[in-house]
């Protein structure tokens, strides 16, 4: 359907169109500050720790000795 749609009745309270997947986590009602995730910044972070691990840059990378043992203990990496 083109052009505009008409107006909904606005009587209801919920004012959120979509819910997070993370309220699906079996931990994310005992977080204090579940609401301050910053999405520009986490894409940052994984997108750096990444790009660091892939080329392998001194002081970026997150392959260390103690990322190995964690894989092996939770039965990722042998």
């Amino acid at each position: 359907m083109f052009g505009k749609t008409p107006k909904k009745d606005r009587s209801d309270k919920n004012i959120w169109k979509k819910k997070s997947i993370f309220f699906d986590l079996p931990y994310w009602c005992n977080l204090h500050v579940r609401h301050c995730l910053d999405v520009m910044h986490v894409e940052k972070n994984v997108c750096d720790s990444l790009v660091g691990t892939l080329l392998n840059i001194k002081g970026k990378t997150k392959d260390g000795l103690k990322c190995r043992q964690d894989l092996v203990e939770i039965g990722i990496q042998q």
